[in-house]
């Protein structure tokens, strides 16, 4: 705002007139205050009738402008009486008081409506008014001016001529403006807005035409000295009431101020003419003595703090009919606030209804028209809701989505029937039903319903603050009906998902059984599995692989196994997976030295559902140059990395997979898979020797156990060779087979170099010699079995006393 040029010209105006007044009091008085107050009151003056930065603006630029240099005059004049009365100043006053009301009558002529049906007659968009007031101001502008500028040429006139040219504009710009508001008052009084703007500003004027003229009469001042200032006054009121922003508040603090002034203006004339005449010694209290005077004043101030306690209560009586629509508007919308949708709805609908003539004269209730289902709601006197099928025109929905506030009056679609003929149906259907108000009823997605409020015996059509206050209950039904609707379907919608949840409970209930039948079996089967390692740990050396693979298995981490030719690795690795967080997953097992390993992804496939007809394993992903065993690695349906998804993938001789598959073992492995491979010699060494992929070696780490050979296990032997016949004779015979002494010697005196798979080996093919159910030297020496020394076991001596230490430890172990 300060950098508009217009106001920097406004307020130089306004500094040179109160300079003007200060340079004729002498550098003393009150112009030193208007000299430093008016141009910052004029800023905020500015400030107020400037565009607001955000938000719509119904106001027009032009009315905006008339406002500003509207209260450019009004600072005039009052910078112009802060000095001395003398001719320049008077004529400064006046120009003032001129522009002030000149600009009032323009901005009359611009006053904005909110849209709608109805449009602003051509008529009072004119300026006439203006141009008709800038008369008499002409006069009494120019006669102090000339006699000011040119005193020699004005000798002749009579002084008295500028002071009657001064109260005869004031009155005449006066009596032009009251007649241009009431032209507009007529031709606009449909109008949303505008009939409240031009009330206001008409009752206002009129206030301060009989404020000013009472107070000449009484003798407060002069009629040239205050009727330019009531002038003013009744030109800021209407250049105000043209650019407020919203006219219900301009309807509001117009009651109030009417209400004060009906209160306080007696009494404060009436101290006035007091102070006045205590001089003359005559206060018309018939000889009361000259100290009464204070008693009067002191009188008229509790008056009118009086006035002012009880201005509220005489504004609401000057409420359009009563404020009874308004009390009503009020106690609807707060009804509807009820949490429980229909009591909201029941109770607003008969708070309207209280306010109506219902049932006086056969005239109809306030009535709520809902779209979806078709349907009218009422309430009883009682308060009780009645619904009954109607019918909405759709026409009638789409002329109150465009009115102000969307609300439809009857009364502005008379006005617009004849030019209009698709109002006409319309209109027979409002009278039909003798409605005199329609209020949209919208939701979050569009109109939903509409309000009907009774014309009854109502004369004068809604103000904008009454539309304000029915579209408040219009807005508050329609989230009331919104939750009802919201609630309804709630209801239907938590009927549903209960009964969802319920059939969702009961799957989840089977699957969890399921899952916990799978974790079962595969429990069962990786005990099992580990069965053979865990059967005969007697030995120190079982005893320290069995202890540190189950703690690598519960650490999480990739296990290798260090075997030696014939061990079981399969055993040892079932033992990590029975250790690990990952128990109740699969077990995985994958032989790297497999000729064929589509063979184990065509059974990966069929466990998993897939289809194993897909050639083999046709490559997921890659080019024709991807190697056949990595396409079957990458292949969702066929790799046993997904087949392991959960548990552990136990790689059997990781070392003969090929580079490819290594590689990527070693970058794709999840999370959420265990590994645990069996390699005959360290990672490192198979690194130095090309047979293993640096990238799974990073990912196995140093977390490596040396499985233990039978050579080191003699405490074991004797319980290994039972649990193997034992579990011979079971699949052969249907019971266990036994073993002799001399049997049971031979086999701890044998180094087993071949380890579980030669122990297997031989006793299977001893008990197929067996005609009893006890396997005896005959039966070893039937095979061509005989104890061989170890090849560190060179003299005689040291071999005996080996085998007799292992017979030893067998005999302590057994």
């Amino acid at each position: 705002m300060l950098r508009r040029r217009s106001f920097w010209i406004a307020a130089a105006a306004v500094a040179y007139t109160a300079f003007a007044a200060l340079r004729a009091s002498g550098g003393h008085g009150p112009a030193w205050l208007a000299l430093l107050g008016l141009p910052a009151l004029l800023a905020l003056g500015f400030r107020w009738v400037e565009r607001p930065p955000r938000g719509e603006d119904r106001i027009e630029p032009a009315a905006r402008r008339a406002a500003a240099v509207c209260l450019t005059g009004a600072a005039m004049l009052a910078a112009a009486r802060s000095g001395p009365s003398g001719l320049a100043l008077i004529a400064l006053g006046n120009l003032g008081a001129a522009a002030a009301a000149m600009a009032a009558l323009v901005g009359l002529a611009r006053i904005a409506g909110l849209g709608g049906l109805l449009e602003p007659p051509p008529s009072t968009r004119r300026l006439d008014a203006a141009a008709f007031a800038s008369l008499f101001w002409t006069v009494a502008v120019a006669l102090p001016a000339v006699s000011a500028v040119a005193p020699a040429r004005a000798a002749d006139l009579d002084p008295l001529l500028v002071h009657y040219a001064t109260s005869a504009a004031s009155l005449g710009s006066l009596t032009v403006t009251l007649v241009a508001l009431a032209r507009v008052r007529i031709a606009r009084r449909l109008e949303l807005g505008v009939a409240d703007r031009v009330e206001a500003a008409l009752l206002l004027s009129a206030t301060a035409l009989a404020v000013g003229v009472a107070a000449a009469f009484v003798g407060v001042a002069s009629p040239e000295a205050i009727l330019p200032v009531t002038s003013a006054i009744a030109a800021v009121c209407v250049a105000l009431c043209t650019v407020a922003a919203d006219a219900a508040k301009v309807s509001r603090a117009l009651r109030l101020t009417l209400a004060i002034a009906a209160l306080a203006t007696p009494p404060a004339l009436l101290a006035v003419y007091a102070v006045h005449e205590a001089p003359r010694g005559d206060l018309g209290l018939r000889g009361a003595p000259q100290s009464s005077i204070g008693v009067a004043v002191f009188g008229a101030c509790a008056i009118c703090a009086l006035a002012g306690l009880a201005a509220p209560a005489l504004a609401r009586r000057f409420a359009p009919e009563g404020a009874r629509w308004l009390g009503a508007f009020d106690a609807a919308t707060r009804a509807a606030m009820n949490p429980e949708p229909e009591a909201a709805l029941e109770t607003a609908l008969a708070a309207l209804r209280e306010a109506s003539d219902a049932g006086t004269a056969g005239q109809a209730p306030p009535a709520l028209y809902l779209l979806s289902p078709p349907e009218r709601v009422t309430v009883d006197r009682a308060g009780y809701a009645h619904s009954e099928p109607a019918q909405v025109p759709a026409r009638l929905i789409e002329l109150a989505q465009i009115e102000p506030e969307r609300v439809l009056r009857v009364e502005a679609a008379e006005a617009v029937e004849v030019r209009r003929p698709e109002v006409r149906p319309l209109l027979a259907w409002l009278a039909e039903r003798d409605v005199g108000v329609v209020a949209l009823v919208n939701d979050a997605e569009g109109p939903i319903g509409a309000l009907a409020i009774p014309r009854g015996r109502r004369a004068s059509p809604m103000t904008l603050e009454e539309v304000s206050g029915l579209r408040a209950v219009a807005d508050r039904l329609g989230a009331v009906i919104a939750v009802s609707a919201m609630l309804s379907g709630s209801r239907g919608r938590e009927v549903a998902a209960r009964r969802e949840a319920e059939e969702r409970a009961r799957e989840v209930s089977r699957l969890e059984r399921a899952v916990a039948q799978s974790a079962g079996r595969f429990r069962a089967i990786a005990g099992l599995l580990a069965r053979p390692a865990r059967a005969a740990a007697y030995s120190p050396a079982a005893r320290a692989a069995l202890e540190q693979l189950e703690r690598l298995g519960a650490a999480g981490g990739p296990v290798t196994l260090l075997t030696a030719p014939g061990i079981d690795a399969v055993a040892w690795g079932a033992v990590v997976h029975l250790s690990s967080a990952r128990v109740a997953g699969p077990l995985a097992i994958v032989d790297g030295a497999a000729p064929a390993p589509e063979a184990f992804a065509q059974a990966f496939a069929r466990a998993r559902g897939g289809s194993p007809e897909r050639d083999g394993a046709a490559p997921a992903a890659g080019s024709e140059d991807t190697p056949r065993a990595l396409a079957l690695w990458r292949d969702p349906d066929s790799s046993p990395i997904e087949a392991a998804r959960g548990g552990t993938l136990l790689i059997l001789d990781a070392q003969a997979l090929s580079p490819e598959v290594q590689s990527y073992l070693g970058a794709a492995l999840p999370d959420d898979v265990g590994l645990v491979v069996a390699v005959p010699q360290t990672v490192d060494a198979l690194v130095a020797t090309g047979q293993m992929s640096e990238r799974l070696a990073d990912r196995l780490g140093d977390r490596a156990v040396a499985l233990p050979s039978l050579a080191s296990r003699a405490e074991d032997l004797r319980a290994l060779a039972l649990d193997h016949l034992a579990r011979i004779g079971v699949r052969l015979r249907g019971r266990p087979f036994g073993l002799d002494l001399r049997a049971l010697q031979a086999v701890l005196d044998h180094p087993w170099p071949g380890n579980d798979a030669e122990m297997g080996a031989v006793l299977l093919r001893a008990a197929l010699m067996a005609e009893g159910d006890v396997v005896g030297e005959k039966e070893l020496a039937a095979i061509g079995f005989a104890p061989q020394a170890a090849p560190s076991e060179r003299p005689e001596a040291v071999g005996s006393e080996a085998r007799r230490a292992r017979r030893r430890r067998a005999g302590k172990a057994g």
